[in-house]
């Protein structure tokens, strides 16, 4: 197991002391592609792109050396955390986290959020996360590559809804457009993002 391992979570704003100390230090750092690119990682770094996190929390078991995980945010809120913290991996983690995406993007909304549902569409639950979308008002949804507003919008077809989908939030590519459902399958959307789902009764 690596001697030490780091989760951060990062917003796109600039890494806290504690956070930039770990990265600058590490032999091993895994997060997304973007997030490798954007941030300082040392030349000699090994580097690993979080597809699966079951295959990285391996690498990790193994690693000998310093190891950094760079997450979205919050990781402890719909995040890695969850995944690296199972028994069968055995690692302990230092988490260094960031503002939630969530909450930033009801921050980009100007929308308060302590009534809001949350659900997450990994691990093939976007039926489950339209059926919250149907049943309450406000709802955030974090969406995956290959079921993002479009697929949600096309699950809720029938169901007006306003949607706020905030893309790359916290890098220079940052887009919040609001839309109706019913217009949201027209468009190409980019991942991450997060999206508000608002409307209907409770």
């Amino acid at each position: 197991m690596a001697d030490r391992i780091t989760v951060i979570g990062w917003d796109g704003t600039p890494l806290t002391e504690a956070a930039a100390s770990a990265l600058a230090g590490a032999t091993l750092v895994a997060g997304a592609p973007y997030q490798l690119n954007a941030l300082p990682v040392p030349a000699g770094a090994e580097r690993i792109a979080l597809g699966s996190i079951a295959a990285a929390a391996h690498r990790l078991a193994e690693h000998r050396g310093t190891a950094v995980v760079v997450a979205e945010g919050d990781p402890g809120f719909f995040g890695v955390v969850r995944t690296l913290r199972r028994p069968e991996y055995g690692l302990e983690l230092e988490v260094l986290p960031a503002v939630s995406s969530v909450a930033t993007a009801f921050a980009r909304a100007g929308m308060a959020w302590e009534d809001a549902q949350v659900v997450s569409v990994h691990g093939g639950r976007l039926r489950r996360a339209a059926n919250i979308c149907r049943a309450h008002p406000k709802v955030a949804v974090l969406t995956t590559a290959d079921a993002g507003p479009a697929e949600l919008a096309l699950m809720l077809r029938g169901v007006h809804r306003t949607f706020v989908v905030c893309e790359a939030l916290g890098t220079p590519d940052e887009d919040v457009t609001v839309l109706t459902s019913e217009r949201v399958p027209d468009h190409d959307w980019r991942d991450p993002s997060v999206v508000l789902v608002i409307g209907g009764h409770p």
